[in-house]
């Protein structure tokens, strides 16, 4: 360590590193607690999808924030690979959320005006021109409502780019699992590790689904891992996009293969696959397209991803904590809402506040 610092962020993933590097590019000293090698850490196994428009609906109430955290991909993704080395993997490509049966098409046209009614670029394509973009799509396959905007990435491409941008703005990485939060006299005074106590005035939560586990929390956490099984296949030939989505399952560009993904399970902190799993995703995928069934797969892995009791993140200052600060729980929006929540609590630490209004991901909307 090289003398006190300012910021402690605990948990290395997408969030606590791009909280970090938000802070250090501010001007505080940061120190990264990254315990390193979780099995099933959320922000490596995630596919990379950007996709606001197909995931929340247009009385989402998380929906502005998830659009604007969509829009700060491009400029983020140029300041990332401006070094003309660095590849985040970012594809602005369209994601198209595919119906299979008549209840579905009249709910995504549905949706499609409604977000149109919003000034957001949205479409339908109906099975022909379905057909015509997608060829290899299946004959199930009803129609799309096509999300111009939407795009996907490497995330752990991206993880990697914002931690070396923090490292070289002046974070320190320390590999140590964070284990317990100091405080005193109502303010966050530090953490403490197995071996060391760290002091700092600002602690970030930013642990994922371990962040219940960090002991001296002043209230509980509610959030769980929910696993999510994923699947690398070679692509077929016939296709490279864009990102097709469907309830249930999703197939994801990734060089020239492809993510097949993935299940909600609540099976606690057990990342292994299984065999049931693995299925449902195979078929729930060979419904859109059908060349799939029999592509080789080439790995299968899974990830924790960290939900919040109501499905939203926890950002923010705890109410009776000062310094304490949330940035988990993100769920299945990680990825897209990681580097717009870095922002956030840069903003909470370095002014005291945001222009965003935070009482939905305030940790106070839970009970004690």
């Amino acid at each position: 360590m090289n003398g006190p610092q300012d910021c402690i962020v605990v948990g290395g993933g997408l969030v606590g590193v791009a909280s970090a590097r938000a802070l250090a590019r501010a001007g505080r000293r940061v120190l990264l607690l990254e315990p390193g090698g979780k099995p099933g850490a959320a922000s490596g196994a995630a596919a990379g999808m950007l996709a606001p428009q197909v995931e929340a609906h247009a009385g989402d109430p998380m929906l502005p924030l998830a659009l604007a955290a969509r829009d700060h991909y491009p400029g983020l993704v140029r300041e990332l690979e401006a070094d003309g080395r660095t590849s985040t993997g970012y594809h602005r490509t369209g994601i198209a959320l595919v119906a299979l049966d008549d209840a579905q098409v009249v709910e995504l046209k549905v949706q499609v005006e409604a977000q149109r009614a919003l000034g957001l670029a949205a479409e339908w394509w109906d099975a022909a021109e379905l057909k015509r973009r997608v060829p290899a799509i299946g004959p199930t396959v009803l129609g799309a409502q096509f999300a111009p905007d939407d795009g996907y990435l490497d995330s752990a491409a991206l993880v990697g780019a914002l931690l070396a941008q923090a490292r070289s703005g002046g974070a320190e990485i320390v590999r140590e699992p964070a284990l317990e939060i100091v405080v005193a006299g109502g303010r966050v005074t530090g953490v403490r590790t197995a071996d060391t106590t760290y002091h700092a005035a600002v602690v970030v939560i930013a642990a994922g689904a371990w962040s219940p586990q960090l002991s001296g929390l002043p209230r509980p956490l509610p959030v769980e891992p929910v696993r999510g099984q994923m699947i690398l296949v070679a692509a077929p030939p016939e296709w490279s996009g864009p990102v097709l989505f469907r309830h249930g399952g999703y197939i994801v560009p990734r060089g020239g293969d492809a993510i097949l993904g993935s299940t909600m399970e609540r099976a606690g902190f057990d990342a292994r696959t299984t065999e049931d799993g693995l299925r449902t995703i195979r078929e729930a995928t060979a419904a859109i397209l059908p060349d799939l069934r029999d592509r080789p797969v080439r790995r299968t892995w899974a990830g924790l991803r960290p939900m919040a009791a109501d499905m939203r993140p926890i950002i923010g200052e705890d109410p009776e904590v000062q310094g304490l600060f949330y940035a988990t729980g993100h769920g299945r929006n990680g990825i897209l809402l990681g580097p717009i929540t870095g922002e956030i609590i840069r903003d909470l630490v370095v002014s005291g506040e945001t222009h965003w209004d935070l009482a939905p991901y305030s940790v106070s909307r839970f009970a004690r």
